[in-house]
């Protein structure tokens, strides 16, 4: 669909919030155009008649490296909302990763979906008990991971979302009364005081790994390292938070250079189709974080359209490792590709 298709069906305000970035949404786009700049280098005469697209990510063995990133409000996509994103994401052994900022509660995504493999993100809130209790209800409910994104001590400066006075109706996780509340309100509940001295009470509240999502800088990816994250998410928040920042496929290499193996590497950002997920993967990503194509597929067609994108992302992998020549995902290096 394009975008007067999907602003016809979702309405300005809710089309601007999923679509829209910060500022002049130059990030937003280079998300995009940074992995159409790594060309594949393929290798021929090998043997892939059985290829393997499995990773190992949290010291568990994936079938593919494909995650579904958290996205807010789902349920201004598709009434379907994050229960039959969670729903998709198990019939095609996809990761899910549910928002703090979800219009379906903690537990009624973990009922929706019990055979899919969750893992929750989490804001921090001024309210630190507030986001306490999410970790928490997440434990409770067999979500076995905890993603901290740390690049949102504000919101960015989005101006399709001022320009629309977008408002949510329910966002449950974090408003049980269900109150209509604006993004501007939203964001002002975030805490703008966390710093990595904050972070260990995270870790010991979650009893499950934790991941720090937001970072761009290798030495913030070593110091994620050096407070106990069992893995990075290289990302800039889909170009939504400071425009004109590295884009994930910029960021990702540095990163994984300062890591050096002591935690896992994640990424997300303009990922749009499989061999994007292989050149993440050369580039050293242990998997990757697929966010918009997912929620358009919602949007169109709520739980079915969401399987649909995911299934076209494993099969356009499984066909990229087919003609690269690399039979199994986890042998993709830096000598297939060229810039």
């Amino acid at each position: 669909m394009d975008d007067a298709e999907l602003i016809a069906l979702l309405g300005e305000g809710a089309h601007g919030y999923f679509a829209g970035g910060a500022g002049d949404e130059l990030t937003l786009r280079d998300n995009e155009a940074s992995w159409s700049r790594i060309r594949l280098s393929p290798q021929v005469l090998v043997d892939v008649s059985s290829r393997d697209a499995s990773v190992t990510v949290l010291g568990q063995r994936l079938p593919h490296p494909v995650v579904v990133a958290p996205m807010a409000y789902q349920r201004h996509a598709h009434e379907d909302g994050e229960s039959g994103t969670a729903r998709a994401a198990a019939a095609t052994d996809s990761t899910f990763v549910l928002s703090s900022q979800s219009t379906t509660s903690i537990a009624d995504v973990a009922a929706a979906a019990p055979d899919a493999r969750r893992w929750f993100q989490l804001y921090v809130f001024k309210d630190r008990q507030v986001s306490l209790d999410l970790v928490a209800q997440a434990r409770e409910h067999g979500y076995e991971a905890l993603v901290v994104t740390v690049d949102f001590p504000v919101g960015g400066w989005r101006e399709r979302d001022r320009r629309t006075g977008f408002s949510v109706t329910h966002p449950l996780a974090i408003n049980p009364t269900g109150e209509s509340m604006t993004t501007s309100e939203l964001f002002a509940m975030h805490d703008p005081s966390l710093t990595w001295d904050d972070i260990g009470e995270f870790t010991d509240a979650a009893g499950m790994p934790l991941l720090l999502k937001g970072i761009l800088r290798p030495d913030d990816a070593e110091r994620a390292v050096d407070v106990g994250a069992a893995g990075i998410v290289v990302s800039n928040h889909g170009g939504r938070q400071l425009d004109t920042v590295l884009s994930g496929a910029d960021a990702l290499p540095p990163v994984v250079d300062a890591v050096a193996g002591r935690a896992d590497v994640l990424v997300d950002g303009g990922i749009r189709r499989g061999w994007d997920v292989a050149k993440a993967l050369c580039l050293g990503a242990d998997a990757v974080l697929v966010g918009r194509p997912v929620l358009w597929g919602l949007a169109q067609n709520g739980q079915a359209g969401a399987e649909a994108v995911l299934t076209q992302l494993h099969d356009e992998l499984d066909t990229t490792l087919a003609l690269l020549g690399c039979p199994n995902a986890r042998d993709l290096d830096a000598s297939f590709l060229t810039r």
